[in-house]
Order: C-alpha cells, then structure tokens, then sequence
C-alpha cells in the first residue's frame, strides 16, 4: 500500500492518530508523538517527510476552524512575521553552531518552567505592556531555535502560558503560529527531496488518521475545564522539555 507494506501502514496510521489525539486535546504533541514510535521503523528523514503534510493540515485546521482565526493574528502579527524571518537566519547558522548544547538548554528551561507552573501557577496573566515586549523577542527567538534545531515551539508556548490563554484560544494561536511556520519547512523538504513520489503519497493520507485523532482529542477538550486543561498542557510541555534533554545527551 502506498509503497508500504501493510504492517508499516499499520505502525504509520495508529502513530499519527495518537499524536493527533494529543493535538486535538492539547494543541501540541503531534510530531513528538509520532516520531516517538516512527523513528522504531522507519528511518528519520522517512518520518519526518511522512508527517510535514499532517502537521500543516491540522495546524490549519486548528488555526481556521475555531471562533476568530483572524483574533492571533492581530495580537501576535509582529511575533509572526519575526518567527518567520528567524527561521531562515537559524536555518543559515545551523551548519556552524553545536544544536545539542542549545537542545540541552532548552530542554532544561522548558522542562523547569512548566514543572514550576504545574506546581505553582501563575496568578495573573502578564500586562499587555510585558507582553507587547516580550512577544516579538520570543517570536525572534523561536524561529532562531527553529531554523537551528526544527524546533520552534518552546519559547511560544511558554509566552502563552504567561499570558493564561484559555484553552480554545491556545490551541487557535498554536495552530496559526505553527502552520506559518510549516509553509516555509514543506517548502523546504519538497526542495531538498525529503518530500518525492516516494514520501508525498504517504505524507497526505497520514493527514486522515491524523485529523481523526484531532476530531477525538478536540471532542475531549471541549468537556474539560480551563484547570485541567491547563494541567495537561503543562504535562505535555514538560514531557518535550525532557525529550529535548534526551536528545541532546543521546
């Protein structure tokens, strides 16, 4: 099937399904997910090719089916423009600068940073005078990590906790953000021939389980509270702190 034998496409669906779900739930997790169970059968460059076309698909989705799609965009436009432009300049020094020392930092931050937030929540949210300062920094320094390590969300996410968005808002604004920043990334892998006639046809049907995954997770989301929700997002931001640790040492 597809190229694949059915046992790949099998291991392929139930991966991305599960990552969707997460997605769906939390408004993250999808690639860390999949690639977790992926990278055991298939070779890196395979599985990242196989999922760029579901992680654009359901950030769109995200990102143009909630309330006001056009909302983020007006608060975060200067963080947005400068992620983006972050990427190329990060993407440029990546062959000179040693990533695992700046995964192994990041990791850490985003590992302590959400276990001290589960721990002892902020109270208030930050002043929109903090914010309008420290969103294009963490915009600039997102795409900078990004083009260094295909890592981008960190220092986003934890703006966001900061600010206390509600959970429908968080998963609109994380769904915008990212899928500006997938365009340029599948782009990118069509140019350097991750994306072929080999990886292209399985990249777009992993886009159904995954946006299965996203219909189960956003129904389990709409019958959660603010709190809990809160609680899961911080779980899962800290499970990508300590994954990033994991990389840098591993």
């Amino acid at each position: 099937m597809l190229g694949y034998s059915l046992e790949i496409v099998a291991i392929i669906s139930a991966a991305v399904c599960l990552g969707g779900f997460v997605k769906g739930v939390t408004g993250i997790g999808l690639p860390i997910v999949a690639i977790a169970v992926m990278v055991n059968f298939l070779d890196p460059l395979t599985t990242f090719a196989t999922l760029i076309i579901p992680i654009l698909v359901t950030n769109l989705w995200q990102a143009a089916t909630s309330r006001n799609w056009k909302a983020p965009f007006k608060r975060f436009w200067l963080m947005i423009i400068l992620f983006v432009g972050f990427l190329f300049v990060g993407a440029e020094l990546a062959v000179t600068l040693d990533t695992e020392i700046l995964l192994l930092l990041l990791g850490t931050s985003v590992a302590v940073f959400a276990a001290f937030n589960l721990i002892k929540p902020r109270e208030r949210p930050l002043s929109p005078t903090v914010e309008h300062i420290a969103a294009p920094f963490t915009g600039a320094l997102g795409g900078l990590l990004g083009g260094l390590t295909a890592i981008w969300g960190p220092p986003m996410m934890m703006l966001f906790v900061m600010l206390k968005l509600e959970k429908d808002d968080w998963v609109q604004t994380v769904g915008l953000v990212w899928f500006v920043g997938s365009v340029p990334l599948t782009y990118a892998y069509w140019q350097n021939g991750m994306l072929n006639s080999e990886t292209t046809p399985m990249s777009l049907y992993a886009c159904l389980p995954g946006m299965l995954g996203i219909w189960i997770g956003e129904m389990i989301r709409r019958r959660i509270n603010q709190e809990t929700f809160r609680k899961v997002m911080l779980l899962a931001l800290f499970v990508i702190g300590i994954n990033l640790i994991r990389r840098a040492i591993f």
